[in-house]
């Protein structure tokens, strides 16, 4: 009997055994392991993961709110705010009013607002004076969720200037502030485009939500030249022009060369000619444009063809008078009148280039501010009926926006009374108040216009009485009818 061979033997079965033990377990390990991974994979996809500036964070709790029905996922405002560096507040901006409804958001450079079952949302400057706002159509009205108003996440990006990307398959969200941007394509532009950086003032860094990069070169130690090219370094606009400004809310450019301001679209075609001293947007639906040429001002279309001659000192009414009307765009008034000014006087021109009220008026708007009674408030529009409250050798009247006159001016006073947020509309005559809706409709009742009145302003030199807004001589009180049961007789046209 050989002792050491069958010795040998056993040792090796036992290692071939411990060998496939080793492989068994390996195996069973690796799936076993395979299986976490499978599961934490399926897990993590099932997650609804936040990245902010390409970092991981925690979801805020009540940040996102999604749809299943439409597929929509929609914002919390007032959570995102203090992600994209905002201050958030209740109400309506430069209204002292806490409205659930309403919100806006402020981070000193630009304020958003929003409300609530409106797909309406509005951009302004908290540094200028101006009460316009630029109005941006939304995909979705903003909806109330829990005491909070939520936005598309489309429209949420482009109210705080933040790119918000939702990946559904990989139940991933990305939301990149504006300030990596700037940082991020700073050090490209400079360091691969080479150009001496991206544009440094805040409306044209604004241009990289867009895709799009206003950039410099510089031309000697005080000068720069500026463009504009995509993200990805393709041309767009070359690098000659004195200044350049993005129009977000067309998303066009405003070109400077030789102290003149042009337009041109986001893809480098010309719009309007840099023949202007100045332009602005006046209605950005309608591409609507007011240039200045000089002290006087026009009004142009999207393809530089005039509407309103460049020979009025103003276009526009100043509106921080009229707080309490709620307008919207000063120098377009529901959406069809544009006042204008010349030689002092006052009148209208419509979108189409039609003058529908001669420039005959002292004024447009009536101040209140210094009647005993501080209850009233200045009144420039009465949207109810589509006014305009004139003025004319110191009496006042209404015309609407298509230029037809509602009242003659032979008012000592229009004006309004706020009651639990609403505004109820007067006419004063000789001390009597009159309801302007009452004057409204018994007038009327007496032309037997139930549509409303029709007759257009005529010019000066016109003597038919009523039918003469601009001659308060042939206004008086021999065809008065009596209202709201005063004794003292109130002029209708």
């Amino acid at each position: 009997m050989n002792l050491v061979s069958d010795g040998i033997d056993l040792k090796t079965e036992r290692t071939k055994k411990i060998i496939k033990i080793s492989i068994i377990l390996a195996v069973i390990l690796f799936f076993i392991v395979l299986a976490i991974m499978l599961y934490y994979n399926y897990v993590e996809s099932q997650t609804l993961k936040l990245y902010i500036d390409r970092e991981r964070m925690e979801i805020p709790q009540n940040l996102f709110s999604y749809d299943q029905n439409s597929g929509t996922l929609y914002v919390s405002i007032e959570d995102l705010a203090s992600i994209a560096g905002y201050e958030y507040y209740r109400g309506d901006y430069n209204k002292l009013t806490e409205e659930n409804t309403k919100c806006y958001v402020n981070n000193k450079e630009e304020v958003a607002g929003f409300e609530s079952g409106s797909n309406q949302m509005y951009k302004a400057d908290p540094t200028s004076n101006s009460t316009d706002y630029d109005w941006y159509t939304m995909t979705e009205p903003a909806r109330t969720i829990n005491g909070k108003i939520y936005v598309d996440a489309k429209d949420a990006g482009i109210g705080l200037n933040v790119k918000i990307n939702y990946n559904q398959e990989y139940n991933r969200i990305e939301i990149v502030t504006l300030d990596y941007l700037v940082s991020y394509y700073e050090s490209i532009v400079t360091s691969d485009y080479g150009y001496a950086g991206v544009a440094q003032e805040f409306k044209n860094q604004k241009a990289l939500l867009y895709d799009l990069i206003v950039v410099r070169k510089q031309e000697d130690k005080n000068t720069y030249k500026y463009g504009v090219i995509t993200v990805d370094n393709k041309d767009v606009i070359g690098t000659r022009y004195d200044a350049i400004e993005f129009i977000e809310v067309s998303q066009d450019f405003y070109v400077t060369t030789n102290k003149k301001v042009g337009i041109l679209s986001n893809e480098g075609a010309q719009k309007i000619e840099p023949n202007y001293d100045d332009i602005k947007v006046l209605d950005n639906d309608l591409r609507l444009y007011y240039v200045k040429n000089g002290n006087y001002y026009g009004v142009l279309d999207r393809n530089g063809k005039r509407i309103v001659y460049i020979e009025y000192e103003k276009i526009g009414v100043d509106t921080t008078q009229f707080q309490n009307d709620d307008i919207k765009n000063s120098m377009l008034l529901f959406e069809n009148c544009i006042p204008v000014m010349k030689a002092k006087k006052w009148g209208a021109f419509d979108i189409n280039g039609n003058q529908i009220i001669p420039t005959n008026f002292d004024s447009f708007g009536c101040i209140n501010s210094t009647q005993k009674d501080t209850t009233r408030n200045n009144v420039l529009v009465i949207p109810e009926i589509e006014g305009i409250v004139v003025c004319q050798n110191g009496k006042y009247g209404i015309i609407d926006a298509r230029g037809n006159y509602i009242a003659p001016c032979a008012f000592d006073s229009i004006y309004s009374i706020t009651n639990l947020g609403e505004n109820t509309y007067y006419l004063e005559y000789n001390g009597q108040q009159v309801l302007i809706s009452d004057y409204v409709k018994l007038n009327q009742s007496q032309t037997g216009d139930n549509q409303g009145q029709t007759n257009t302003v005529q010019p000066s030199n016109t003597n038919t009485v009523g039918n003469d807004v601009n001659n308060n001589s042939n206004v008086t009180v021999d065809n008065n009818i009596n209202v709201n049961n005063t004794n003292t007789a109130v002029p209708v046209q």
